[in-house]
């Protein structure tokens, strides 16, 4: 995948079909550790462990109308490549959790992406689930900040009007973009 986005996206709907109901994405870019994590943590039905001994194969997927699964073989891969690893932690009925770790500086590390618009691609296609974004960057002097936000405080905000209305999904949207932009210490 050209974009880290793109594999918080496959690995989002892999918690939605293993039943996730709170889902929680983590992105820790910490440039005095040269460290990129992205971190998605579900209470979903867990991962059978005969299963997980060979998740990172890509011809193991739960899925019935194919029979491979490269997000995770790609994840691992690209985890690899740039000087990290892919950890994944699962318990049968109580959840998964995917750690992405790789160099921040590493030649071949894929940009992030487009965070935000991924971030709205699973809030609005699954408003049932509770969703929890949470941002943090340190500079190379370990200075940073962090910025934290569920679709249940969304929801809040916007006194029960859906995520997928266009206007307010433009504006979640925006929103995001301009928090992870304020924590960089961009446009200030």
């Amino acid at each position: 995948m050209k974009e880290l986005s793109l594999h918080i996206l496959d690995i989002g709907e892999n918690s939605v079909r293993g039943d996730g109901k709170n889902i929680t994405i983590e992105v820790l870019e910490d440039l005095q550790q040269d460290t990129l994590v992205i971190r998605i943590v579900d209470d979903g039905r867990g991962i059978p462990p005969e299963m997980l001994k060979t998740i990172k194969n890509p011809f193991t997927t739960s899925r019935t109308m194919r029979k491979v699964g490269l997000g995770i073989p790609f994840l691992n891969d690209t985890c690899m490549m740039c000087g990290g690893k892919l950890d994944i932690q699962s318990t049968v009925g109580v959840g998964t959790t995917v750690t992405a770790r790789m160099q921040h500086s590493n030649i071949d590390r894929p940009p992030l992406g487009d965070v935000p618009a991924t971030l709205m691609t699973l809030f609005a296609s699954h408003p049932e689930i509770c969703f929890t974004y949470h941002y943090s960057w340190r500079d190379k002097e370990g200075n940073g900040d962090e910025f934290e936000i569920s679709t249940q405080d969304l929801d809040e905000i916007l006194e029960g009007v859906p995520l997928s209305t266009p206007s307010v999904y433009v504006w979640v949207q925006e929103f995001l973009a301009d928090n992870m932009k304020a924590v960089r210490g961009e446009g200030e």
